[in-house]
């Protein structure tokens, strides 16, 4: 068999060109399902993830005059009113490249999110679905009756207990009327004329998150800003970020505190220092020590250092113990007075001759700034009687 050179062996089809053609839309349109996919999947997403009532959380990447749009790791960013952005007075309280969490609510347009769901502007048809989504409303808080809070959710009245308007118990509940929060509907009737909702199941929440987030990065040494929001005999309660530490009162100043309502208030932010940790994250048994003396200025070294041997100073007895007696010289400066320099005849214990809280003059016998111990005598002191 002879062949041809100029014959072609396999000749193409005569549909070659378009078969190319389709090929080339197939291909471009798998790799284009295939990016797709991928970038979703990178984001940690599907494209159908977006559902009416889920909590996300996203970055603003731009605001407009009317509308601001969130970046959620969907396939399109998601729209939330500009209006819910801002404060009382009108003023942006987040800004582009700020992260935002919100709630999707079913829109005109799609999808869209919300802070709080504003049954006044959604209509009563909201209502059941923000309470099976657990999505928040907007309500304003009405009188005081019975064992709780009467709540205008937007026109639907609602009922707020007592316990369920703060994380703590309002020793005033006026506090609260008049003034708008947003809350989660806990209970709803068939006819939707029994609501209850709670403002304390949102706040919780988010303490938990907030929480979460500081255990994380809790470190021992760690200078913190906190808040005051309980006052015990023994110390304080300090918020450092959803998760609370104790204060001791020993660790509260370089001052004697007698008692720790003295010096500090609830709701006062302070500024501490992390000196131990314990079960961090194990509910009851985590344990977080916090001091406010830590990051003050001692004043052992500069004070403690005018007080020369051999000079009378008149100070305040602020602790009787079987071997003596503790005196608070100058504000965060004691001394003590052996029992042996406590009288010229020989005592049992202190309180024979002197009290708690009873000014006195002693005579400082030695000052040791390395150790911090002042040794004083009340026996040698000018104004001693002889007792």
């Amino acid at each position: 068999m002879t062949i041809d050179p100029n014959e072609n062996v396999n000749p193409a089809p005569e549909n070659e060109e378009l078969n190319e053609e389709s090929a080339t839309e197939e291909t471009s349109e798998d790799f284009a399902a295939m990016l797709d996919a991928h970038d979703a999947a990178a984001d940690g997403h599907e494209v159908s993830d977006v559902k009416i009532g889920a909590k996300v959380t996203g970055k603003i990447i731009q605001i407009g005059d009317h509308e601001a749009f969130v970046d959620c790791g969907f396939r399109n960013e998601l729209p939330i009113s500009v209006s819910e952005l801002k404060d009382d007075a009108g003023e942006l309280t987040l800004n582009v490249g700020d992260e935002i969490t919100a709630h999707v609510q079913k829109g005109n347009d799609g999808p869209k999110l919300t802070m709080a769901i504003n049954l006044r502007d959604s209509g009563n048809k909201a209502l059941q679905q923000a309470f099976e989504a657990g999505t928040p409303v907007e309500g304003k808080v009405g009188d005081t009756n019975k064992g709780g809070f009467s709540i205008d959710l937007g026109g639907v009245r609602a009922f707020c207990p007592f316990s369920q308007i703060d994380v703590r118990r309002a020793e005033d509940p006026s506090i609260f009327v008049g003034k708008s929060f947003k809350f989660k509907i806990l209970e709803v009737s068939e006819d939707q004329r029994n609501i209850v909702v709670s403002r304390r199941a949102l706040l919780q929440a988010s303490r938990e998150e907030e929480g979460q987030e500081t255990r994380n990065t809790l470190e021992l040494g760690a200078n913190l800003e906190g808040v005051v929001t309980r006052l015990v005999p023994f110390g304080a309660f300090v918020d450092i970020g959803g998760v609370e530490g104790l204060v001791h009162i020993s660790q509260i100043s370089f001052h004697r505190v007698g008692d720790p309502s003295e010096v500090l208030k609830e709701g006062q932010t302070v500024d501490v220092k992390v000196m131990e940790i314990q079960n961090l994250g194990q509910g009851r048994s985590e344990r977080i020590s916090l001091s406010i003396k830590a990051l003050a200025k001692d004043p052992w070294p500069e004070t403690a250092d005018s007080l020369a041997p051999g000079t009378d100073v008149e100070g305040l007895v602020t602790r009787l113990v079987d071997f003596g007696v503790f005196v608070e010289l100058l504000p965060g400066i004691e001394g003590l007075i052996h029992i042996s320099e406590l009288a010229n005849r020989r005592i049992i214990h202190p309180r024979e001759v002197l009290n708690e809280d009873e000014k006195i003059m002693v005579r400082v016998l030695d000052v040791d700034l390395e150790r911090r111990r002042i040794s004083l005598s009340r026996r040698q002191a000018s104004d001693y009687d002889g007792e």
